[in-house]
């Protein structure tokens, strides 16, 4: 029972040892369910990348990455030593070479293959190091097959015999008679071997009646005096085509 004094409502001693009310119930909390771990994507395998450099586990190696490390280096070498224009070149050549006049072939900037092949190789980056090795491997080639172009020379002026100067002399001066100066050089230019020689011969003789050895000797033919690198080799390149 509770008493009222004063206006307040006061707890009597039944009330002090009175059980607590109970309290609330709590509210079940669901187990929460177990969360599986994202299975990881297979890495991607890069387009080109060789099997050196790649794992299908791991992915590209490091080694991949010290390779192309040491890629960048060399083309940031290679791109230091293109010059900022395609005349900025030097036509020098790796090592001397001598032709066969005895003087050291050189190249000259205005000719006109130079003048068309230069622009190319800039384009592709090759730097002044590439240049001089293709400008060498290109000086041997000539030079080879001007070699070659004057033991054939050699060779087929050995089968005329000792007078072959003579010969070939004669046939020029009979030529220039009957056909002019401008006719006999066209037909010099293909007396390129022995057969041709003798075959002008006999024709001179059939139309003018008369042999022709008793033409007075001249000087031997020299188609290379006088030329030097870049021309000696343009003058052997033409007498082989001609």
């Amino acid at each position: 029972m509770r008493e009222f004094v004063a206006g307040r409502n006061v707890p009597t001693m039944t009330d002090l040892i009175a059980p607590p009310e109970p309290a609330p119930a709590a509210t079940a909390v669901p187990p929460t369910p177990a969360v599986e771990p994202p299975v990881a994507a297979a890495p991607a395998r890069p387009e080109g990348l060789p099997d050196t450099y790649w794992d299908d586990a791991a992915g590209v190696k490091p080694e991949a990455y010290a390779r192309l490390a040491e890629l960048e280096a060399a083309d940031q070498a290679r791109r230091a030593g293109v010059p900022e224009s395609a005349d900025k070149y030097a036509l020098t050549l790796p090592e001397p070479i001598v032709g066969l006049d005895g003087k050291p072939v050189e190249f000259d900037a205005a000719d006109p293959l130079a003048a068309a092949v230069l622009p190319v190789l800039h384009e592709l980056g090759i730097p002044q190091d590439g240049v001089s090795k293709l400008l060498g491997a290109f000086a041997k080639q000539e030079l080879a097959a001007a070699q070659a172009q004057q033991e054939f020379v050699a060779a087929e002026q050995a089968k005329l015999g000792a007078a072959h100067a003579t010969r070939t002399a004669a046939i020029h001066s009979a030529v220039t008679a009957a056909i002019g100066a401008e006719g006999a050089e066209a037909i010099r230019r293909n007396m390129s071997d022995a057969a041709g020689v003798i075959a002008l011969e006999q024709l001179v003789s059939k139309l003018s009646g008369a042999t022709i050895s008793a033409a007075p000797p001249a000087t031997p033919e020299k188609p290379f005096e006088g030329l030097h690198g870049a021309d000696l080799l343009a003058a052997a390149r033409a007498r082989k085509a001609g």
